[in-house]
């Protein structure tokens, strides 16, 4: 049988791998953020399809994590609660600042992970937006592709300035 402070571990380690997690795609956000900078093209495209893996990685940890917070709040008797407000003061004493410190640490990084996509989502648009005025200076008749995520070309019917498909 498995006892509460069992969970309470399992729990513990589900957060310390969303916790690893979120920092492996922070530092990619931040890596993008320089490629960008620097535009790098095939840069940006390649750290775009590790991010996209990574997110789906996190997803995946989170999903875990979060069963295990539901067993845990069932197991509590708070039934469809699994509110870590809730769950954390009935954990086990020892557990309770640990568990309180990685959850806190989770949710700064999903702050500080939402502030750089932003910033790289802000920094891209304004790359597009120089390119398609560089190309309407150069080519005033011509209007620029405009690609979705996969890179093909997406059909325009009316072109009403630059569109960003895919950030991060």
């Amino acid at each position: 049988m498995t006892t509460m402070t069992d969970k309470t571990e399992q729990l513990v380690e589900a957060l310390r791998e969303e916790l690893k997690q979120y920092g492996e795609l922070m530092a990619m956000l931040e890596q993008q953020q320089q490629l960008v900078i620097e535009r790098n093209a095939e840069g940006i495209q390649a750290i775009a399809e590790k991010i996209d893996h990574e997110s789906t990685i996190l997803e995946q940890c989170k999903a875990s994590r979060e069963g295990i917070q539901k067993t845990i709040a069932k197991d509590l008797g708070l039934a469809n609660d699994n509110d870590f407000q809730k769950i954390v003061p009935k954990l086990p004493d020892d557990y309770q600042p640990l568990v309180k410190a990685l959850i806190e640490e989770n949710n700064h990084s999903v702050m500080r992970i939402g502030r750089i996509a932003k910033q790289n989502h802000v920094l891209l648009s304004r790359s597009i937006e120089m390119v398609n005025s560089l190309i309407r200076n150069i080519c005033p008749d011509v209007t620029p592709n405009i690609y979705d995520q996969r890179g093909g070309v997406m059909q325009q019917t009316v072109s009403v300035g630059p569109a960003v498909e895919h950030v991060c």
